[in-house]
């Protein structure tokens, strides 16, 4: 029998805490992913306007989820001019 999740976070991670800053860090990484990608500019250039450093941006564009804050990486996102938006709802 096989068991749904929600998020591949869910499923490789018992702890619904630590699974659901884990999705909340991977949709902020992907967006900042996106934001390099579409800006055309290079990891040193796009580090710059995010307000971090190259070795940093990096960490991000590898999936490093383990080297990544949530508050670093709404900080970056902000600096480029993204409006973050969280909606919180009963899990129950």
């Amino acid at each position: 029998m096989s068991q749904e999740y929600k998020s591949v976070w869910d499923a490789i991670e018992d702890d619904k805490v630590n699974a659901a800053n884990l999705k909340l860090r991977s949709e902020l990484m992907m967006k900042i992913s996106e934001y390099v990608e579409q800006s055309g500019l290079t990891q040193s250039q796009a580090a710059k306007y995010l307000g971090t450093t190259q070795p940093r941006l990096n960490d991000v564009l590898k999936g490093k989820i383990e080297k990544c804050t949530v508050d670093r990486l709404v900080n970056m996102l902000t600096a480029v001019g993204y409006k973050i938006n969280l909606r919180i709802s009963n899990a129950a």
